[in-house]
């Protein structure tokens, strides 16, 4: 539920590893990593997938709208809304 973003970051941010927002350092992101995108009118938060594009970049797990959906968007979606946390399971 995207309205609850704003406080699941805030639980992350307490229980998880905070890891880089830098897309570049495609080895820092992997399978099962939380994703939160913010900006003061929009919150939006996915899963890291395992599957990944010619740049290294993963996929993103995520309800853009129906249905759920596993795909290439995450640099695209960093654009309008960037990525703000991105967390690991201790």
């Amino acid at each position: 539920d995207f309205r609850r973003v704003k406080n699941l970051k805030v639980y992350f941010e307490r229980n998880h590893i905070s890891l880089t927002i830098d897309l570049s350092k495609v080895e820092e992101w992997m399978p099962g990593d939380i994703v939160i995108f913010q900006t003061d009118s929009k919150d939006h938060i996915g899963i890291i997938s395992d599957k990944r594009n010619s740049k290294g970049i993963p996929y993103l797990i995520h309800n853009g709208g129906q249905p759920n959906r596993e795909e290439d968007i995450l640099e695209l979606y960093n654009r309008y809304v960037p990525i703000s946390g991105h967390y690991r399971l201790k």
